[in-house]
């Protein structure tokens, strides 16, 4: 305390001296400097720093720099009355350096003061009295107050409960559709006039309410004429929206009276309803187009087991989806089981009658087997189910030109009823129809110029159809046009490169042209056997171009491989026999002849073996002609028209055979019992025997 006391004392002496020094208000700007020189000087006793609250006071009354000596002493009394020593030594200090300080202010500090003060005042002017508009970012600006729109809102009200009201009225009128008859119109007709009331009541209250409503400050008058919402409803078909329904949630009706069944009617709750684990009514589109879709990537992985189980899974869930029964044919055809195959077909055909895809595959199942009217009946069952198909139409025109003999007219006829129907149905054209109208017209009917239009016509339809350029690349092939087959099959191999049939075809071109390199032939052959090493074709071709290199030896170890691969590709047992006639012996051409005959027998083909035997007996029979024994070779042509009745190339070679043998009677027997209806080669026939006579 004495301490203290003592230095009381002595700031009490100090502070007369003092007064000479007379410091300046601290404003806001020489706050920090003052401070700042506070912190800095060391090399006085005692400094001191001021800091006044009176900034525009000093400064409006014209501050200089200097204040006033009375009022500087008069504010130190007063302090020290009333402030604690330690404090007023504080207040002392910064009293001195805020006249410092200010000592050492420039005029452009002055000034810039001066300028603030100014801009705070009009601030505060605009703010408090100013008609100026104020900022978007202001407060009220930003935050306006709210408005209701009283009008707007009763309409809301309005518009949600009518939409209750058409929710239960169009609930009202299915349970209704559902329990009555379908003759009892006259229930739907008074719900829709009903109906027709509520909007035209809608339309009259807003009419109304736009009669007296307020835009833009401006009042509409109700005098004004104020156009309502005319809305005009359209005639709605009930049956045909009962029938969207009904194949919308899977409901199926009775055909007499129209009345659903219970079993499968799923718009009671509309909830997925089941009976004893299994589910009623129609599975959902997806989940059936899963399933098979897993099923026919099983089937190309030869999981036969995996493919059969989802097939049947998608079976089970909807039994009037034909895509399951075709699968489980196909999957027994791959068998070799034709029976079980014809079986799975019958059985979707017996639930969708109308399938044309199931209506097809049963025509080629029964073609496959050697049954050619009853396949010719079910391929035109097809076309009646659905005329626009244009797969159907195709295999009825190859199954009448190929097969049955009937001419090139009969395919032309189907092929130009295809068209026809496509244009008529207003679906786009089908490039695979006029590819194969192209073939026929080019190997049947000769004619060039009309198949390579077709072909281009197929196309400009689809420039990627791999079957046309294929196709047309053969045809300049065998019109010695080499530049442009090479384009058409170079086109084909930049966005099909694994296609072997391409391959093989420009294999056996490069082969035939004059300035061909082997080579390079050798190499195609090579890249499709690699692509497919289970094609027969492949092997067949490539056997033959090596036996016509000289290499025999290599011709029939590929023919080797080729029947170890594909058992049942008859032309290949074909042509390995003729090798064996032209380049080995009799015996084992026989031999090679009777082990195709084995591996290409069909079920029901009987004695002979089916039509595909066919080709091999007449081979057989070229060959006991050719070494003398005319009985063998009789027996062997008999059985090639047993397996096939109008095989012209058997009929020829044994016709060509009696004529040698002088039996010029038995030769014209065997053409008209044999070859009636194939007029070409009838006549061709008598005109060759009248020439030889």
């Amino acid at each position: 305390m004495a301490r203290i006391k003592q230095f009381n004392i002595n700031l009490l002496l100090l502070l007369p001296s003092l007064e000479a020094f007379t410091l300046p208000t601290a404003t806001s700007t020489n706050r920090g400097l003052c401070f700042h020189r506070y912190r800095k000087s060391t090399s006085s006793a005692i400094s001191l720093h001021v800091v006044s609250n009176g900034k525009q006071q000093n400064n409006e009354a014209g501050y200089d720099g200097h204040d006033d000596d009375s009022s500087s002493s008069s504010t130190d009394d007063v302090k020290r009355q009333s402030t604690p020593p330690r404090s007023r030594m504080k207040a002392v200090k910064r009293r001195k350096s805020s006249k410092i300080t200010s000592q050492n202010r420039s005029r452009r500090e002055i000034e810039m003061d001066e300028m603030r003060r100014k801009r705070q005042q009009k601030y505060e002017e605009m703010r408090q009295g100013s008609q100026i508009v104020p900022s978007i970012w202001s407060f009220e600006s930003l935050f306006p107050e709210p408005f209701f729109d009283e009008n707007q809102v009763e309409q809301d009200l309005e518009e949600a409960s009518l939409v209750k009201k058409k929710e239960k009225l169009a609930k009202q009128k299915q349970a209704m559709e559902l329990k009555a008859p379908l003759d009892d119109e006259r229930k739907v007709k008074s719900r829709e006039n009903e109906f027709i009331e509520l909007q035209e009541d809608r339309n009259r209250k807003r009419a109304a309410r736009a009669s007296n409503t307020t835009v833009d400050g401006l009042n509409v008058s109700k005098n004004q004429n104020v156009k309502a919402f005319n809305v005009s409803l359209p005639k709605v078909d009930w049956e045909m929206s009962r029938r969207v329904e009904d194949r919308m949630y899977g409901i199926r009706r009775d055909p007499i009276n129209g009345q659903p069944y219970d079993e499968t009617s799923l718009m009671g709750d509309g909830a997925v309803q089941f009976r004893d684990g299994v589910r009623l009514g129609k599975a959902l589109r997806v989940n059936l187009d899963r399933l098979n879709y897993f099923a026919k990537k099983d089937l190309r992985r030869n999981n036969i087991e995996g493919a059969r189980e989802n097939y049947l899974k998608a079976i089970e869930q909807d039994p009037f989806d034909g895509r399951a029964y075709l699968g489980l044919s196909r999957i027994a055809q791959r068998k070799r089981d034709f029976p079980a195959a014809r079986s799975h077909l019958r059985s979707g055909i017996s639930r969708c009658p109308e399938n044309p895809f199931l209506l097809q595959a049963m025509g080629s199942l029964e073609e496959r087997v050697g049954h050619l009217a009853q396949a010719e009946a079910f391929y035109i069952s097809s076309v009646r189910a659905q005329s626009t198909h244009a797969a159907a139409w195709v295999a009825l025109a190859q199954l009448r030109t190929r097969k049955l003999r009937q001419g090139p007219n009969a395919g032309r006829i189907c092929y130009q009823t295809a068209e026809r129907e496509l244009i008529r149905a207003g679906l786009p054209p089908n490039s695979f129809v006029y590819t194969a109208w192209a073939s026929l017209e080019y190997k049947e009917g000769g004619n060039y110029k009309l198949a390579k239009e077709l072909f281009q016509k197929a196309i400009e339809i689809d420039p990627r159809c791999s079957a046309a350029w294929l196709q047309l690349g053969v045809m300049e092939a065998d019109k010695e046009n080499w530049d442009e087959a090479q384009t058409c099959f170079e086109t084909v191999l930049k966005f099909d490169k694994r296609n072997s049939r391409v391959l093989q075809a420009y294999a056996i071109a490069e082969s035939r042209r004059p300035d061909g390199d082997s080579r390079e032939a050798i190499d195609l052959f090579e890249r499709a056997l690699r692509v497919k090493p289970y094609d027969a074709g492949v092997y067949q071709a490539y056997a033959l171009f090596v036996a016509d290199l000289g290499d025999i030896d290599m011709a029939r170890e590929l023919f080797r491989r080729g029947s170890g691969t594909a058992k049942r590709h008859a032309p290949l047992w074909q042509a390995w026999g003729v090798l064996e006639m032209d380049h080995g012996t009799p015996d084992v051409a026989r031999d090679v002849f009777q082990q195709g005959i084995w591996a290409c027998a069909q079920s029901g083909g009987g004695q002979s073996g089916g039509r595909r035997c066919a080709r091999l007996w007449q081979a057989w029979g070229v060959l006991e002609s050719r070494e003398g024994d005319y009985a063998a070779a009789r027996r062997c042509f008999s059985r090639t028209l047993d397996a096939e009745s109008r095989n012209v190339a058997a009929v020829t070679a044994w016709a060509l055979m009696e004529e040698s043998l002088g039996n010029s009677a038995d030769a014209r027997v065997i053409i008209e019992r044999r070859c009636f209806t194939s007029v070409n080669l009838f006549f061709f026939a008598l005109v060759y025997f009248h020439v030889v006579a």
